[in-house]
């Protein structure tokens, strides 16, 4: 009696274990983008393995037949890999989260939170070819600050950093969401503006010159530290330009507002020029 009655509480256990097991599987499966396919193959292979441990309990209520050994296998066995997914959904979780954090890291700069170099030219790719399938034209603008090694120089790299960052939080509250913001370079940014002639970027540039130069960047000893940028622009129209292919678009256009931008600074800085041919 003492074995039987062993026999059916081990099933019992096991198939409670392993409803556990399916439970957490499916979890991973509803929670985990990246491991979603693995996370539904383990609950189905988990879910149809519930008949498995249901099975011996049947039969022993149909015909009286029990196997202590294979109730004691059964429930280690399920027991085991209950803890198994407990652990394999922590791992999971955490590699989410890392992958989340490298992926993040990747598109964004990590001292000024503006779009990262890779990422901005993605972006704006993706933009040339939404320009090219509209026939709606797309502007650029190369945005440098002017004198940055002086400020470093002169105030130190930590405070350098802190003119950075505002100048990327001055623009920013001048631009779209739709607009594209990314540093390029050590103080250089590029700008992209969908849908902007070179007229409508022209008066973005000003805006953002002149709210840049009119508010202070950092403070150092008590003193307002000012900066001034300088800003070329180039505005790229499919109706107009020939090209069709959106990574050519943007090296050429990158280099046009780039040719822009050190025109602005031979002419004086704290200024935007416009690229002509």
């Amino acid at each position: 009696m003492g074995a039987k009655f062993f026999s059916i509480i081990f099933y019992v256990m096991a198939v409670v274990a392993q409803v556990g097991i399916t439970a957490y599987a499916l979890n991973l499966f509803f929670r985990s983008k990246q491991y979603r396919l693995a996370s539904g193959l383990l609950a189905l292979s988990f879910g149809l393995m519930i008949g498995r441990r249901v099975a011996p309990i049947l039969l022993f209520y149909t015909s009286g037949h029990y196997n202590l050994f294979d109730a004691f296998l059964a429930l280690s066995i399920s027991l085991l890999m209950f803890f198994g997914v407990v652990q394999l959904k922590k791992i999971i979780t955490e590699l989410e989260i890392k992958n989340f954090i490298l992926d993040r890291s990747s598109k964004t700069d990590s001292l000024t939170q503006a779009l990262s170099r890779s990422e901005t030219f993605a972006r704006a790719e993706l933009e040339i070819e939404r320009s090219l399938r509209s026939q709606e034209p797309v502007a650029f603008l190369m945005l440098d600050i002017d004198h940055f090694k002086n400020i470093n120089d002169q105030y130190g790299h930590p405070l350098g950093d802190v003119v950075l960052i505002k100048l990327v939080k001055h623009c920013q509250e001048e631009l779209r969401a739709i607009d594209i913001f990314g540093r390029v370079g050590g103080e250089e940014f590029f700008v992209v503006l969908p849908g902007s002639t070179i007229e409508m970027a022209n008066e973005v540039a000003e805006r953002l010159r002149k709210k840049v130069i009119s508010l202070p960047s950092a403070v150092f000893d008590g003193k307002e530290i000012f900066i001034s940028i300088s800003i070329g622009v180039a505005s790229f129209n499919p109706k107009i330009n020939g090209q069709t292919k959106a990574g050519l678009v943007l090296q050429v256009f990158y280099a046009r507002a780039d040719q822009a931008m050190y025109l602005a600074k031979s002419k004086g800085r704290n200024r935007t020029e416009l690229w002509t041919q």
